[in-house]
């Protein structure tokens, strides 16, 4: 009966010794012992300090570890239930940074409330794994544009004029702008100008467009950033004269060298304005006569006379009108050589001659006839 009494002793020091490990151990030793990391609100930090809605925002948490073990961590963002991002961190030490990024496209401006959470295989104390910040999102600043007219000049437009298609903007924002003014004309080709406006400013910005051969209805839109304006005009019927040269003729046919001749053009205004006019007579192309300044009213016609002297050879007789190069008319002629005379004299005695074998030309009554001497 020794043996039972033997292991019953040795069962009791065991158990007397482990009760004085446990009482001799220090409490701080016991609380650290194992692997708890920790995070807190007052370790959470963002960048931009006052970041503006839109902006990339950077959340950085530290991530402390209170016992005596290491291990890896996984760190949670959220904004409400949604994630905004997660983080990885290597085996923490004594502490460690995760740097989220939270994305505020989209969102308006006010404060927000981000949690984080700190996940860690085997933490020993998961009480302390969340915290929050709050984050105010301000307002960025920037410019409103506000088209506030888009006109065209002058008002009562009419084909053919150069004609300014010009818009007023204003800035009511709280940022300066710079970026183009786009105009474009019935769809077609878009023509852009710089534009530098202010915060309250109010500028005028506007392009040339030509009316010529535009004549009826029309649109104009003028885009400014997110603003957009259109306006729509008409080009109206230009009445002008429009002058035609109908018909030259000269007052003979068969004009001779050297002799006048009347030279005549019928000019008609086949237009709907009235015009001052002057025609011009040129031979060939040397201007030898112009007439006085001529009222055209709407449907006149003249008779626009000048006298012309032929001289040798072909002759284009052309008539212009100033200031309407498209109307001319001509006249082309001949003129007959003028007939030269061939004399002789025969001495018939002493200090006496007669001429013989002249032959010329004289005019009667606009008749030609020969006269043998």
């Amino acid at each position: 009966m020794q043996a039972p009494s033997f292991s019953f002793s040795l069962a009791v020091i065991a158990i007397a010794l482990l009760f004085c490990s446990i009482i001799l151990l220090p409490l701080g030793t016991v609380q650290s012992a194992g692997y708890d990391v920790s995070i807190s609100g007052k370790d959470i930090t963002v960048h931009p300090t006052s970041p503006y809605a839109g902006d990339l925002v950077d959340i950085t948490v530290i991530v402390m570890n209170n016992g005596t073990a290491a291990n890896n961590v996984n760190v949670w963002f959220y904004l409400g239930a949604t994630v905004v991002d997660t983080r990885p961190l290597s085996v923490v030490q004594a502490s460690a940074a995760a740097i989220g990024q939270w994305n505020t496209t989209g969102l308006g401006p006010g404060t927000y409330k981000i949690n984080v959470t700190v996940v860690a295989q085997g933490d020993s104390n998961t009480t302390n794994n969340n915290a929050s910040a709050s984050i105010l999102l301000r307002k960025r600043p920037m410019p409103v544009l506000v088209i506030v007219s888009l006109q065209v000049a002058p008002t009562t437009l009419v084909e053919g004029v150069l004609a300014y298609i010009n818009g007023t903007i204003r800035n009511d924002g709280d940022a300066n702008a710079t970026l183009d003014a786009s105009f474009v004309v019935d769809n077609a080709t878009t023509v852009k100008k710089p534009l530098v406006i202010s915060i309250g400013e109010t500028k005028v910005v506007g392009i040339e467009w030509n009316a010529t051969g535009k004549e009826g209805n029309h649109m104009a839109v003028l885009t400014v950033g997110s603003a957009k304006r259109t306006s729509y005009f008409t080009v109206g019927h230009r009445a002008q004269a429009v002058i035609d040269v109908h018909k030259v003729w000269i007052s003979d046919r068969k004009p001779t060298e050297g002799r006048p001749v009347t030279v005549t053009a019928e000019v008609k205004n086949i237009g709907d304005a009235s015009e001052m006019l002057i025609v011009v007579f040129k031979d060939n192309t040397k201007t030898y006569a112009k007439s006085k300044p001529t009222l055209f009213n709407p449907g006149d016609v003249h008779n626009v006379s000048v006298d012309w002297t032929a001289g040798s050879g072909a002759h284009v007789l052309r008539v212009e009108v100033q200031g309407h190069p498209e109307a001319m008319n001509f006249y082309t002629v001949s003129p007959t050589p003028l007939a030269k005379s061939t004399c002789g004299f025969q001495t018939i005695m002493p200090g006496v001659a007669i001429i013989v074998g002249c032959v010329g030309l004289v005019r009667w009554k606009g008749q030609r006839r020969r006269r043998m001497a």
